[in-house]
């Protein structure tokens, strides 16, 4: 920071003090910081407070007793203000200037002229020559009025305008009429009357141009009322130019109104994360505010009114309609409040935003200070759950929110149906199972489990041995972060420092296709192999009776002919299935190659040997090591090309710079 910004900041940090806080009587805390914010000017969610006293409300009114809160304003960091004055600073403090010198370039022109022929006379226009170029004479017009067959000019004016130019018309002559040769013009109007060109027919030798009258006159016998450009016709017109046809009138198009819209004043999109190393290159997983929490009053949404259409008009003056904007409805859930006029929302609760099917709320917390524990029990909550310990093995944590573990999870089974945040790591030992139905898994590693995201699975420092799942991406970023063994699938991406292992350890990594879809098919190939392997036994079984029929002269006793005719009919049903599996895989195959290609692999070091991409139907095995690299689909191959950061969302980056300021 230059001096002088330092020297302003100074003294601005010596005028305040470290916080503004006020005491407040009221009836309700709630009431309490309404005042408070309205006395300090800012918002209810910048506020903090103590409750000195907590009031009552009485008997009859006898006795009741206000609050007494104590509401300080949280300290904010300070604003660049003083910006502006760096680069002031750098200038003042500058040695050595570098001149720009800025030289005025004159362009440069032989002289002209231009001859019209108007009703009202010979109209002669001169433009000087720039210094040492060529200037007009008057044997140049002299011959022009000739070709022209313009015998009555002028040649005295015509001498002291070529003496003189002044770039204006100047009349050297009057108009004598030769109908036959003067110009002509055809108006045609489009189908939806919004545009009206008009097609000239230059004069020929003396004939006369048309000029603006004569054009709108023309426009006005052809209906044309509305949207007359007098002044696009007057330059057109000007130029003499007639290859073209001109837009002489325009009508005004109908401005349809905006639909009504919801603006989200709290984050309802986190599709994206990015990681912050220090010193170490130790991933800082604390700052990230992944959840959304809100205090009571803070305004969660703003809904903007559907605006009305301005009506259009046809060049004939006909009202062309425009359509009003359509309403949208103002979903909103539980913890939250809506104003009377239906416009904002607003939180009623302490508590965290989830938003889910387009619907916003506000759901309290559910805090395990420990572990989750025999003296916890499994946990299954309708709102969000945040854990102060550690997931023990064999426990169950639900949550209709979101779940936030502050410390590790072992072999433990997790489901949310919004994000599920570990602050340190999994180790699920083959038989944990981590689910988001609804957002993204964020976890500092995983190792030997089995992981399911809605939206993104994100691990700072490693992927090791497990089976991960993610409708979207797979990112592993990190000083020592690796993607090794197991099965990582991704509808979209897998970005990762390292992929694979200088061992050669086997790795399969799959994109382009939706995990799900490639979920639905592995179970139907292993239905349809079940289902053969029982038809198989079903025939041996089937053929051991026929043979004990042969032999006995084609009679079996009675249990042994209805076994038989059970294996029979089982056998139907058996085969009947396989063909129906088939198509369904059928099906599930043509609507893959249907899809768009899409996915990629992406390795910021190296990917080792051992690791197998997928990239939709087709398959690449690494052999030798690639450093820097992508993996994608072109043309129905893979292609490789250079390393590819994955892509940040602007909310994800204005987070990192605050986490950096601070």
């Amino acid at each position: 920071m230059s001096k002088l910004k330092d020297l302003l900041a100074a003294i601005d940090d010596e005028d305040e003090s470290p916080e503004n806080e006020i005491e407040v009587f009221a009836d309700s805390v709630k009431q309490a910081l309404e005042l408070a914010s309205k006395d300090l000017g800012v918002e209810i969610s910048s506020l903090d407070y103590d409750i000195l006293v907590k009031g009552t409300k009485g008997v009859l009114g006898m006795g009741r007793q206000p609050y007494r809160v104590l509401v300080r304003q949280l300290k904010v960091e300070h604003e660049d203000k003083y910006g502006d004055l760096e680069e002031l600073d750098q200038k003042l403090s500058r040695t050595v200037e570098t001149d720009i010198e800025f030289k005025h370039v004159e362009k440069t022109q032989e002289g002209k002229f231009k001859v019209r022929v108007t009703r009202t006379g010979i109209w002669l226009t001169v433009t000087p020559a720039s210094p040492g170029r060529k200037a007009v004479e008057s044997a140049d017009i002299q011959n022009r009025l000739l070709a022209m067959r313009v015998t009555n000019a002028d040649l005295r004016k015509i001498e002291k305008e070529v003496r003189s130019p002044s770039s204006k018309p100047v009349k050297v002559g009057d108009w004598i009429p030769n109908p036959e040769y003067d110009g002509s013009l055809t108006v045609e109007v489009s189908e939806d009357e919004m545009k009206v060109f008009v097609h000239f027919v230059p004069p020929r030798f003396s004939g006369s141009h048309l000029e603006v009258d004569d054009v709108v006159s023309a426009l006005k016998r052809a209906g044309v009322l509305s949207g007359i450009q007098e002044q696009r016709i007057r330059d057109y017109l000007d130029q003499m130019d007639y290859s073209r046809p001109l837009l002489a009138a325009e009508g005004m198009p109908p401005r349809h109104g905006k639909d009504a819209f919801v603006d989200y004043k709290v984050r309802v999109n986190k599709n994206n994360v990015s990681f912050s190393e220090d010193e170490k290159g130790q991933v800082d997983f604390k700052n990230l505010d992944l959840l959304e929490n809100v205090v009571v009053g803070q305004i969660l949404a703003v809904k903007v009114p559907a605006q009305q259409g301005i009506p259009g008009r046809s060049i004939a003056n006909r009202i062309l309609p425009a359509r009003s904007g359509k309403d949208t409805p103002f979903r909103y859930g539980k913890g939250t409040i809506l104003s009377e006029d239906g416009t904002e929302l607003s939180a009623e609760i302490n508590g965290q935003v989830v938003f889910l099917n387009g619907k916003i709320s506000v759901e309290p917390v559910y805090v395990v200070k420990g572990d989750v524990s025999l003296e916890t029990g499994n946990v299954v909550f309708l709102g969000s759950v945040v854990i102060g310990g550690n997931v023990q093995d064999n426990f169950v944590v639900k949550a209709a929110g979101n779940i936030e573990v502050k410390g590790s999870v072992g072999k433990a089974f997790l489901e949310a149906e919004g994000d599920i945040i570990v602050r340190q790591g999994m180790m699920g030992r083959e038989e944990a199972k981590i689910e988001s139905t609804g957002g993204s898994v964020y976890a500092n590693f995983i190792q030997s489990c089995h992981v399911y995201a809605e939206k993104d699975v994100i691990a700072s420092e490693g992927i090791l041995h497990s089976h991960v799942d993610a409708v979207n991406r797979v990112l592993c970023h990190g000083k020592r972060a690796r993607v090794v063994g197991g099965v990582i699938r991704a509808g979209d991406e897998v970005n990762a420092s390292v992929i694979g292992a200088d061992s050669f350890t086997k790795t399969e990594v799959r994109v382009g296709i939706n995990p799900k879809v490639l979920q639905q098919i592995s179970d139907m190939e292993n239905v349809k192999k079940q289902v053969e392997e029982d038809l198989e036994k079903l025939n041996k079984d089937i053929t051991t009776l026929n043979s004990q029929k042969l032999v006995s002269g084609g009679k079996l006793p009675p249990d042994k002919l209805e076994m038989l005719q059970k294996l029979t009919q089982q056998k139907e049903k058996g085969q009947t299935r396989v063909e129906e599996l088939k198509m369904e895989l059928e099906e599930l195959k043509e609507y893959l190659g249907m899809l768009e290609q899409k996915g990629k692999v992406c390795a910021e070091k190296v990917v080792y040997p051992g690791v197998e991409i997928y990239i939709k139907d087709k398959r690449f095995a690494a052999k030798d090591p690639y450093n820097h690299i992508k993996f994608s689909l072109e043309g129905g191959e893979i292609k490789l090309s250079e390393y590819e950061k994955p892509e940040i969302s602007e909310e994800v980056s204005r987070i990192a710079r605050i986490r950096k300021r601070r």
